[in-house]
């Protein structure tokens, strides 16, 4: 069954799926940990990207995984998840059942989303597994903090709302069919959009970047006094220098949206660069009741950060043109994706 995470059924007894901890003694019978981590070595390079992806969005359908890479496997039964949950590297989450008859199985379940485990982080593990380098554990997070010095990401799930991820991750998967550069919740920090580590760690659930427009999303449910200090915040960041290309968009994403659009347009409409929508009406057509409807054009491509880091090391010790010779594997990496 097609999964739509807009689609009530699947949250009429909340917010949340039934999630397996990877913590726990005795796995389920269809999860195999005999020679999981043996067999996912021989599937390295996929194995990083849904880690990395993972680490990005927070919680992924398979289905939306795969939209977002296809490398990986959308059924949730493809012997890569079973292999990626008995090692231990992610978690699966099964809608919860309102009529007694719960499944919790990917071999029965209409459905199943994925999560790295909240209890632990699995950065250790995983990079003695998978024998990863440096450069590949920078590309799979980003730092774990604004100015931090501890370059190794913090691959530890992040406790959230699951219907407001699988939203997030939807939202991705129909902008990046358009052709924008999606970026999760995790590299969208405000540190990071500014270039600015005193810009603090927070930021939007999720990025666009494109030719000419930076596109931040906002998602909301609710119309507390705490939204209003939110667009304030986005305000300040949007007069940072550097950020003349960002615009913001807040979504009404509640079960329930009556009110929320009326709260949105009377704060948007006092603050520039900042727009809303209704979420679910965005996902199938992102324009915006002000007008505001962005294109993607051809976004740059991402930052090689390690060709760069060579360019500056070289010149520093007498070497111009560093940055144009041949990489062994242990410098090479993925591109930083902003």
């Amino acid at each position: 069954m097609e999964f739509n995470p807009f689609d009530d059924r699947w949250w009429l007894a909340g917010s949340s799926l039934n999630w397996i901890s990877a913590a726990i003694a005795a796995r389920p019978a269809w999860m195999p940990c005999e020679g999981a981590v043996e067999r996912l070595r021989g599937r390295r390079a996929r194995a990083i990207s849904a880690v990395r992806l993972l680490a990005g969005y927070r919680t992924l359908e398979t289905r939306q995984a795969h939209a977002l890479d296809p490398s990986l496997p959308a059924l949730p039964k493809a012997a890569f998840w079973l292999d990626m949950l008995g090692a231990g590297f992610c978690e699966p989450g099964f809608p919860i059942a309102v009529d007694g008859r719960q499944a919790a199985s990917p071999l029965s379940a209409d459905w199943m989303a994925v999560r790295l485990p909240p209890h632990e982080d699995i950065m250790p593990r995983l990079a003695e597994a998978l024998d990863l380098t440096p450069p590949e554990l920078a590309t799979l997070a980003p730092c774990r903090g604004p100015g931090s010095l501890d370059w190794r990401p913090n691959l530890r799930g992040q406790r959230q709302y699951d219907r407001h991820n699988l939203i997030c991750a939807d939202l991705a998967v129909a902008r990046a069919a358009e052709g924008w550069r999606t970026l999760g919740e995790a590299w969208g920090r405000f540190d990071l959009i500014c270039h600015d580590p005193l810009m603090g760690a927070g930021g939007p659930d999720l990025e666009l970047i494109g030719e000419n427009e930076t596109v931040c999303i906002e998602l909301t449910a609710s119309m507390g006094q705490s939204l209003s200090a939110k667009f304030n915040r986005w305000a300040r960041v949007l007069r940072h220098p550097g950020t003349e290309r960002v615009h913001v968009v807040w979504l009404a994403a509640a079960r329930t949206v009556e009110g929320i659009p009326e709260r949105l347009a009377a704060l948007s409409a006092e603050r520039p660069r900042q727009h809303w929508a209704i979420a679910e009406d965005w996902r199938d057509s992102p324009v915006c009741p002000d007008g505001f409807a962005p294109e993607p054009g051809t976004p740059p491509e991402p930052y090689d950060w390690m060709r760069a880091d060579m360019d500056r090391v070289g010149e520093a010790v007498g070497l111009p043109g560093a940055g144009s010779w041949k990489r062994p594997r242990v410098l090479m990496g993925d591109s930083i994706p902003f």
